[in-house]
């Protein structure tokens, strides 16, 4: 899955996508907002649900319009969208705060914190979440390809002398029933000679070894099952992955959430709270990459699955950075930092998923499709040889069944033919009708042989 498939895919403007983001939004414009004299607490929330509507209007309805020519969009359709929704957040904060609470709006600030928060947070979103999208898919393809090839497997390995044996028994399940049934229909009808039967035993024998011939051209085992559709994998298989890059990862997670409160938090609360800010995140980072790279390192751990040892990793970077911001001395006043902690901490669960999906599960689904794709190369080859293999005893079943078994019905269709129209010598059918009985049975006997895989007489 390439980036422009992924940012330009439906995610970038999916409805539940916009939807989800409405808390992280509202919550973000709280912190924003929270030294801003409103006449009412609740003005920041209308503010920042009437942003998320009109948001909403232009990602969502837009998306909707430009997918009616192309399902994939260019990525600078999708970023004019953003930068457009940025622009409606800041215009609609901004004069809010002007007209209600009567201070400076501070669009270009607005506008730019929007525009580095969506650049940073939507792109790296909508990614991750295509790629989960895409591993969902792929567990389950990559289960039902390995199915499949041990199933051609089983089948390439398979001996020409069971493969022959295996059509002829296809065959005789096929014709022995008729051939018993012609049989018994024709020693019940030798004792009144009647010559209207014999004929319409005649012409069911002539059919049956036409059925034969066609039948031992088409002979083949019974199709497989038409495969199931490939299940979709749970969330914690999908981030059952380890992290080989433990720092790197640390280190973007570690960005991004600084990225996404610094800019608010200087503006608001000053340069001492946005400096504890970069201190607790860096310490955080700095837990999680140490947690990840020792899960690594030891052999216990590292058989643990990689989505518990994330979430414990996740979960002592948080707790270090709430000692930062607690404790830490940098920013006097201590309730600035209880302010941001919950975003803080949002931050680092939302980063973390997101750094996870976008590089660690890209590289994973980047593993597995090449892995599929091998696989389904040696599925095309083995099943190809299976079929030419199956071509070849199918030909030599042919020429084994032409004179014992075909042969043999040939002759009896001749001989009731002949012997059973009216001016045939008075006796000759009941003759010939003894040596067609003889004839069907060592038929009968041959077709037994065939399927039990030894040569007919």
């Amino acid at each position: 899955m390439t980036l422009r498939e992924a940012l330009g895919g439906r995610w970038s403007t999916h409805w539940l996508l916009w939807l989800s983001m409405y808390p992280p939004a509202v919550g973000l414009i709280l912190v924003r907002e929270s030294t801003t004299d409103y006449p009412d607490w609740w003005w920041p929330v209308l503010s920042g649900t009437v942003q998320h509507l009109l948001t909403g209007i232009v990602i969502v309805g837009g998306g909707l319009i430009a997918r009616r020519r192309q399902p994939v969009l260019p990525v600078w359709v999708v970023a004019s969208l953003w930068g457009l929704a940025s622009l409606i957040r800041a215009v609609v904060g901004c004069t809010v705060a002007e007209i209600v609470a009567e201070v400076p709006g501070y669009l270009l600030f607005r506008l730019g914190s929007w525009l580095v928060v969506s650049a940073v947070w939507l792109t790296a979103l909508v990614y991750g979440i295509a790629q989960i999208e895409r591993r969902r898919e792929l567990i389950g393809e990559l289960e039902q390809t390995q199915r499949r090839l041990e199933e051609a497997t089983a089948l390439a390995t398979e001996s020409s002398e069971a493969i022959q044996s295996r059509l002829a028994g296809t065959v005789q399940q096929s014709v022995a029933p008729v051939l018993d049934d012609l049989l018994t229909r024709l020693v019940a009808v030798r004792q009144s000679l009647d010559v209207h039967a014999f004929a319409e035993i005649s012409m069911r024998l002539s059919s049956l070894h036409e059925e034969t011939a066609d039948l031992v051209e088409s002979a083949a085992p019974a199709p497989p099952p038409a495969p199931e559709r490939p299940r979709r994998a749970s969330l914690r298989e999908i981030f059952d992955v380890h992290l080989t890059q433990p720092w790197r990862a640390a280190g973007l997670v570690t960005m991004a959430t600084i990225a996404l409160i610094l800019a608010d938090a200087w503006r608001i609360f000053g340069n001492e709270a946005a400096l504890e800010i970069v201190v607790a995140c860096l310490a955080g980072g700095a837990t999680l990459g140490v947690v990840l790279r020792l899960s690594t390192a030891w052999s216990a751990v590292s058989r643990s699955r990689a989505s518990s040892v994330t979430l414990s990793a996740l979960g002592a970077a948080i707790l270090v950075s709430t000692w930062v911001m607690l404790h830490s001395g940098i920013d006097s006043i201590t309730w600035h930092g209880a302010i941001v902690l919950p975003v803080l901490a949002g931050g680092f669960l939302a980063s973390c998923s997101v750094v996870i999906a976008a590089l660690v599960l890209a590289r994973a689904n980047a593993v597995d499709e090449r892995t599929i794709n091998a696989m389904q190369a040696d599925l095309r080859r083995l099943e190809e040889a299976h079929t030419a293999s199956l071509e070849r005893e199918r030909h030599r079943l042919s020429e084994l069944m032409h004179g014992p078994v075909q042969g043999r019905i040939a002759a009896c269709v001749m001989a009731l033919t002949f012997f059973s129209t009216a001016d045939a010598a008075p006796g000759a059918l009941d003759t010939i009708t003894g040596q067609v009985l003889d004839h069907l049975a060592a038929a009968a006997r041959d077709l037994s042989l065939l399927a039990e895989g030894r040569p007919p007489n």
